[in-house]
């Protein structure tokens, strides 16, 4: 699955996932029955959840590359590819 692919279908999933909350909200119509706009609250705090995990993901990553680009530098100045007075 190509990046395009993958951002077709994570939008696709948040469209049909706003369509459901709007259903549910046209259904709730009456005081007494707050099912509806309780397992709204769920869905966006699960949806919230899952956000949180790929920030926490997509965080790890960052810091992974900065170790790995850490190391880069290190081994380059041991070849001696680069000049220790380079900064990047």
């Amino acid at each position: 699955m190509t990046i395009k692919e993958d951002k077709r279908a994570e939008e696709n999933h948040h469209t049909r996932w706003a369509e459901e909350i709007r259903r549910r909200n046209a259904v709730y119509s009456e005081e007494s029955n707050w099912f509806p706009f309780v397992q709204n609250i769920e869905d966006v705090l699960e949806r919230m959840d899952v956000m949180s995990q790929r920030f926490d993901d997509l965080e790890n990553k960052i810091g992974e590359t900065k170790g790995m680009i850490k190391n880069l530098r290190k081994i380059l100045i041991k070849l001696e590819v680069i000049d220790d007075r380079f900064i990047f």
